[in-house]
C-alpha cells in the first residue's frame, strides 16, 4: 500500500462526514480486515508443505511487514478522523487486520480506503470451539453465574481421559496455560500421552507414538478440555467473524491421553489397554469415548467401563454416525450400557439450517415444497426470506457459476452477467470448481442467498473457507433437480420461502434408537450436544479444522461433566449425569426440520449447564444394580434408577419407581407432573412431596393404555419435577430448575368383543 494514496483517500472519503455527526455517534467495535495475506496464509503460500511455524525467520520477517503497514493504517485513520482512534486488537496470524472503536458512519469510510478487504461490527464477544460451550452454557459455569454460592470453574483440578487416536503436540489447545494453574511448579496442562499399542508388565500403555496423524483425538481432547485461544496463539485458529475465541468446555481441566486408534480403526486390545490404564493412573474424574461399540454391554468393551464407572469414572460415548455399512440411522444407536452416557449430534446456533420450498408463480409442485438446506461451513447464517425471487444461469452444466478457464471449468464457460441475481436467491450446480469460487462469483453477480445444489446421490457438506459474506447453503441430488425444474420453467417469476433454524437441529447422521430387541427397554442415546461444524484442534496445517459427528458431541458432555464434578465433588456418577439428563433442553427438530425430535433420537434433550449445577435434586444407582439387570440373565433394566422410564411391553399397564436424593441445604417441598403419553392414562405417587436436606424419596409411576390403543406405536412424555412450592427459603434451592424424567411405552389397550348377536 502507499501511503501517500491512502491517506488521501481516506482524508477524501472522509471529509465529505459533517464533524458534527462524526461527534454525535455512538462508537462501536468494528473488525477491519485488510486484503495482504496474514502470516499463515503467507506460509502456506512459500512453503505450503511446511507446519506453520510463527518462530521461523520467514514468518518473523513477515509479521514485521504487516506490523509496519498497520501501524501506518492507524496512524492515518487518526489523522483523517482529527482523534486518536482506539485500536483494541492486531490480527496478524489468521489474517491481517485489526479492531477500532469507530462510530458507523466512519466504518463505512474506512471500507472505502486503499487495501480493505471489509469493515464489520463486531458481535457480542464469547470466551468459547467457538460456539458449542456457550450454547451448551459453559460461560455459566465458568463465571458463576449458574453455580451455588457464585463461584465459578473451568475445570481447574479435574482430569478428563480421552480414548482416541493420540493427541498433536505441542499445541495450543494443549500447552501449560499459567491463568489455569498448569506447568511451572504445578503438574502440566497434559499429564500423560501413552500410545495403547502396547503395555509394560503392569498393564500401563507403553507403545512409542502416543502422536495423533490423524486428527480425530486432538479435536475430541480440544473440544472437552482445550484451552481458551484468541487469535495471538500460533497457529492461530480461524476463528469466525463475531467471536474472539475458541475454547473447550472445561479449558482448565487436565488432559490424559490414551491412543487407541492408531489408524481408522481402533483394536479391541489397544481399547481394554487404555481402559485400565486410566484405572491405574487413579485420577481420572471424567473419559471421553468417541469410539463406536457398546451393542453388547454386559459382554462387550462396555462392560469394562462398568469398572471405571465403578471406580467413580464418568463416561461420555458417541452415540455414533451413520456410514456406507449403517446408511439408516434409526435402531442403531451405540454404547447400550446404562453406566454410559450415551451422546446424539446436534446443531449449535451459529449453525442455522433450514428448510426451502418453491413459492411462485402459480401453486408449485409438491417436489419443491420442505427442501432441506445445509449450510456451508464458512457460510454466515441465513435469516428466513418469503417470495425472494431465485434464479438460475442455464446452460454451463457443472461448471455453472465457476471462472472460465479456471480449475475445470472450460474456457468457454459463461459468465454470470453483472446483476444477474441482483436482490435474489443464486442456484447453482456442484462441479468443476470449489464451492468457495461458485459462491464468491454468484456473490458479485448479485446474490443475496446462494443454494448449491449436489451433482451426484451422495451426501455432502460444503467446505467454503474464505468465501464472502454471503448465506451459503447446500441441496441434495433429488431435490435440488425438482427446484431447478421449476425455476427454469419459470425463470423471472420464482420465488422461494426459506425458513430457518437457529440450533438444536438433530444431525442427520446421528444414530438413534430404539435400542434393538434385548435391550429394547434401555433409552438410548441418552442426551444430546452439538457435534455439527465443530471448530477444535486438528492435524491440518493451520492446526484447527471444523469437524461433525457424535464424535464431536460426546466430548461437549464429558466437559460439561467435569465441570458439574468439579462444582459438587461428592455426587456419584450416576447422580451427575442424572443431574445433566433432568435438566436438558427438551424441544427441538429432527433432521428432516419437520418434526420435533422424541426421545429416542436425543434422549432427555440437549444438555444445558444454565441449569445442570443448580438441581435439588439427583438419582443415583450401584454397581450391583447394574450387573444384575443384564436381560440376558433374566434381569430387568426397568427396576434401574434411571432418569428414563421404559417399557415396550406395557400391556396390561407397566409401573416404575425412582428415586431421587435432595442436595439442598434444607427442606424443600416438590410437585410431580405425570403428563400422559398418547393412548395412555398416567398416575404418580406421590403428587407432590416434602423431602428433607440429604433425603430420599420414592415415586411411583403407572402407565395404562386405554381402549382402541393398539401397540404399534412408541408412545412418549415427560415427567416434570417441578420447581419447590411455596415455603421454599432463600438460601435452599428456590431458584432449582425443574427437573424432567422421560417415558416411552408401547402396550395395547382394552378393545370392545361383539357377540354375533351383537350383545356384549
Amino acid at each position: 500500500m502507499n501511503r501517500l494514496t491512502r491517506r488521501n483517500l481516506c482524508a477524501a472519503v472522509l471529509s465529505l462526514l459533517p464533524v458534527s455527526v462524526l461527534a454525535a455517534e455512538t462508537q462501536g467495535s468494528y473488525l477491519i480486515t485488510f486484503a495482504e495475506k496474514g502470516m499463515l496464509e503467507h506460509q502456506q503460500s512459500v512453503a505450503p508443505a511446511e507446519r506453520f511455524n510463527a518462530r521461523s525467520a520467514d514468518a518473523r520477517a513477515y509479521q514485521q511487514t504487516l506490523m509496519a503497514h498497520q501501524q501506518a493504517f492507524r496512524a492515518d485513520m487518526g489523522q483523517a478522523l482529527s482523534r486518536s482512534v482506539n485500536v483494541t486488537h492486531y490480527y496478524l496470524a489468521t489474517h491481517s487486520g485489526m479492531a477500532a472503536q469507530l462510530t458507523a458512519s466512519e466504518a463505512q469510510a474506512v471500507r472505502q480506503m486503499l487495501g480493505v478487504e471489509s469493515v464489520e461490527l463486531a458481535q457480542d464477544e464469547t470466551m468459547d470451539t467457538y460456539r458449542g460451550p456457550t450454547f451448551i452454557g459453559a460461560d455459566s459455569i465458568w463465571s458463576g453465574a449458574q453455580v451455588p454460592g457464585g463461584l465459578g470453574t473451568k475445570g481447574e483440578g479435574m482430569v478428563i481421559a480421552v480414548l482416541d487416536s493420540g493427541i498433536v503436540f505441542p499445541h495450543p489447545s494443549f500447552n501449560d496455560d499459567a491463568a489455569c494453574g498448569h506447568g511451572g511448579a504445578n503438574p502440566p496442562k497434559v499429564l500423560s500421552r501413552l500410545d495403547c499399542s502396547s503395555t509394560d508388565v503392569s498393564g500401563l500403555c507403553n507403545g512409542a507414538n502416543p502422536l495423533d496423524t490423524d486428527g480425530h483425538g486432538s479435536h475430541t481432547a480440544s473440544t472437552s478440555g482445550g484451552n481458551t485461544l484468541t487469535s495471538s496463539a500460533s497457529p492461530a485458529p480461524p476463528i469466525p467473524a463475531g467471536f474472539t475465541s475458541i475454547s473447550g468446555v472445561a479449558p482448565c481441566a487436565n488432559l490424559r491421553i490414551y491412543k487407541v486408534c492408531p489408524g481408522s480403526t481402533c483394536p479391541g486390545a489397544d481399547i481394554q489397554a487404555g481402559m485400565n490404564s486410566v484405572l491405574l493412573h487413579g485420577d481420572v474424574d471424567v473419559m471421553n469415548f468417541s469410539i463406536s461399540g457398546g451393542r453388547s454391554p454386559w459382554t462387550d468393551n462396555d462392560r469394562r467401563k462398568l469398572d471405571l464407572v465403578n471406580a467413580n469414572v464418568l463416561i461420555a460415548a458417541s452415540a455414533g454416525n451413520t456410514s456406507t455399512s449403517v446408511p439408516d440411522p434409526v435402531g442403531q444407536v451405540n454404547h447400550l450400557g446404562p453406566w454410559v452416557m450415551s451422546v446424539a449430534a446436534s446443531t449449535h446456533d451459529a449453525i442455522a439450517n433450514g428448510l426451502g420450498s418453491a413459492a411462485g408463480p402459480g401453486t408449485p409442485p409438491a417436489n419443491t415444497q420442505n427442501l432441506p438446506l445445509s449450510k456451508g461451513s464458512a457460510s454466515p447464517n441465513g435469516t428466513s426470506v418469503v417470495a425472494m425471487p431465485i434464479r438460475h444461469f442455464l446452460g454451463q452444466g457443472t461448471a455453472e457459476g465457476c471462472t472460465p478457464g479456471e480449475d475445470t471449468a472450460p474456457a468457454n464457460t459463461p459468465t454470470i452477467p453483472a446483476g444477474f441475481f441482483n436482490g435474489a436467491v443464486a442456484l447453482i450446480q456442484r462441479g468443476s470448481c470449489p464451492f468457495t469460487k461458485k459462491v464468491q462469483n454468484a456473490f458479485n453477480a448479485g446474490a443475496q442467498f446462494v443454494i448449491i445444489r449436489n451433482n451426484t446421490a451422495t451426501a455432502f457438506s460444503m467446505n467454503t473457507t474464505g468465501q464472502p459474506n454471503v448465506p451459503a447453503y447446500s441441496l441434495e441430488l433429488t431435490q435440488g433437480n425438482n427446484l431447478t425444474s421449476f425455476v427454469d420453467a419459470n425463470p423471472t417469476t420464482a420465488t422461494i420461502n426459506i425458513t430457518l433454524f437457529a440450533g438444536d437441529v438433530l444431525a442427520n447422521f446421528s444414530l438413534r434408537g430404539p435400542s434393538p430387541v434385548g435391550f429394547d427397554n434401555l433409552q438410548k442415546p441418552n442426551i444430546t450436544g452439538p457435534g455439527v461444524n465443530i471448530l477444535a484442534a486438528t492435524t491440518d496445517v493451520s492446526g484447527y479444522g471444523n469437524l461433525s459427528g457424535t464424535s464431536m458431541s460426546s466430548p461437549h458432555l464429558a466437559g460439561a461433566a467435569a465441570l458439574i464434578r468439579d462444582i459438587h465433588p461428592t455426587w456419584s456418577v450416576p447422580e451427575v449425569i442424572s443431574a445433566l439428563m433432568t435438566t436438558s433442553k427438551l424441544p427441538g427438530t429432527d433432521d428432516t426440520l419437520l418434526t420435533p425430535w422424541d426421545f429416542d433420537d436425543v434422549g432427555t434433550g440437549r444438555v444445558d449447564l444454565t441449569k445442570a449445577a443448580k438441581v435439588g435434586l439427583v438419582m443415583n444407582e450401584t454397581n450391583a444394580n447394574f450387573l444384575a439387570a443384564n436381560p440376558a440373565a433374566s434381569g430387568d433394566v426397568r427396576t434401574l434408577n434411571l432418569p428414563s422410564m421404559r417399557d415396550m411391553a406395557c400391556t396390561p399397564s407397566c409401573t416404575f419407581t425412582r428415586t431421587v436424593r435432595s442436595v439442598s441445604t434444607s427442606p424443600e417441598t416438590w410437585a410431580v407432573v405425570a403428563e400422559s403419553p398418547t393412548g395412555f392414562v398416567a398416575e404418580v405417587s406421590p403428587s407432590n412431596f416434602t423431602i428433607p436436606a440429604g433425603g430420599t424419596q420414592t415415586l411411583t409411576f403407572t402407565y395404562t393404555p386405554q381402549l382402541g390403543e393398539t401397540g404399534a406405536s412408541i408412545r412418549f412424555a415427560p415427567v416434570r419435577i417441578n420447581l419447590p412450592l411455596l415455603g421454599a427459603v432463600e438460601g435452599g434451592l428456590s431458584s432449582a430448575p425443574e427437573q424432567v424424567l422421560t417415558v416411552a411405552v408401547k402396550g395395547v389397550g382394552p378393545s370392545i368383543n361383539l357377540f354375533s348377536n351383537s350383545f356384549e
